[in-house]
């Protein structure tokens, strides 16, 4: 535990990032980063950039008791929640503007917490009323910038998309973008990840299948006799029902969707609508010197490399011909599940 940093420091200053909690031990673990650590990391997990060598555990208790007693200020925040394999780490990069906008590309420590949530029901245990208050503890901690005025966005894993209403009734000043791509364009990406990627598959599954109920909602469809595509069909079925769950909820006036096709044929646009739904609002012109710089003519998780949207097409037409026969025929098998519960998600960001 560290002893020579204050936790009004820790509640304060924005080098000092959230990035674990470890419940058993009551602590929570700070890195310590610089701004370039949020410019450069595609994800604020073991693949952090620019931080320091060792974690600092403090006492979960004592932070949230200094947060308490000075009432410590936190940055308007907005949520980028997203289905994966939909360009969520470039429309999070497009957002980013030095000193306005502060883009938090999948903090660890909700991962941890949406786990946590995971885990709880699938022992039967409550998350009421401990884990929404160490999201809020955790949502605290992440809205500091270095910048009076700065905006901040949050972009959790979809992992942690469990975690999306709390976090909506949390902060109820908060807007939020749901992020998705067509069945076919998902297929088509999970079809390019490496193999350790596609091992996760099963687990994916399981996880998104007890969120959502789906068993109840689409009776007939065993996970266990899923071939690799077919899970892959699930997966997105079952994040888009999350979607339209929170769209129908109270919150879903603050909400709105963009699918990634709409964002790669008019970036301009939906990277204008996107800022201005979270408070951070760019002018098309602005939003024009985005398209046209580096961060998309950079891979959105290495903004070191090459990258740009005649690689991407080129790629996803490979895998499209290569793979026609058998993604066609998930799509077919797919028509079942999506004439049993349709997956149209309204409140469009763009008309």
């Amino acid at each position: 535990m560290a002893t020579d940093i204050s936790a009004d420091d820790l509640c304060r200053n924005p080098a000092w990032h959230l990035y674990d909690l470890d419940l058993q031990r009551g602590e929570l673990h700070f890195l310590e980063v610089t701004a370039d650590t949020f410019r450069v990391s595609a994800f604020l997990d073991k693949r952090i950039a620019y931080t320091g060598e060792r974690l600092h555990g403090f006492p979960l208790e004592t932070v949230a008791a200094a947060l308490r007693e000075h009432a410590v200020p936190t940055a308007h925040t907005g949520f980028l929640f997203h289905s994966s394999f939909c360009c969520s780490s470039l429309l999070a990069r497009s957002l980013q503007v030095e000193g306005r906008t502060l883009v938090l590309r999948e903090p660890w420590v909700l991962r941890r917490l949406g786990d946590l949530k995971h885990g709880l029901a699938t022992r039967g245990q409550a998350w009421y009323p401990q884990g929404p208050q160490f999201l809020d503890l955790a949502l605290h901690l992440l809205s500091k910038t270095w910048v009076p005025g700065e905006r901040v966005v949050l972009k959790p894993t979809h992992v942690a998309n469990n975690l999306a209403a709390d976090m909506l009734k949390l902060r109820p000043q908060a807007n939020g973008l749901l992020l998705y791509s067509s069945l076919e364009s998902f297929l088509i990406s999970n079809l390019k990840k490496n193999d350790d990627t596609k091992a996760k598959t099963g687990a994916m599954l399981e996880l998104f299948v007890q969120d959502t109920d789906y068993a109840r909602r689409v009776p007939g469809v065993g996970s266990s006799s899923l071939d690799y595509l077919q899970s892959q069909a699930v997966i997105w079925h079952a994040q888009m029902l999350l979607f339209r769950e929170l769209l129908a909820s109270e919150a879903g006036s603050r909400l709105h969707s963009l699918d990634s096709a709409v964002l790669l044929k008019r970036p301009v646009d939906a990277i204008s609508a996107a800022a201005g739904l979270i408070g951070t609002p760019l002018t098309p012109a602005e939003a024009a010197a985005v398209v046209s710089g580096p961060v998309w003519s950079t891979h959105a998780k290495d903004p070191f490399s090459s990258y740009d949207s005649a690689r991407r097409d080129a790629e996803n037409q490979d895998i499209a011909q290569r793979h026609a026969d058998e993604v066609h025929a998930t799509l077919r098998w797919a028509d079942t599940l999506l004439k049993h519960a349709p997956a149209e998600l309204g409140r469009p960001l763009l008309p």
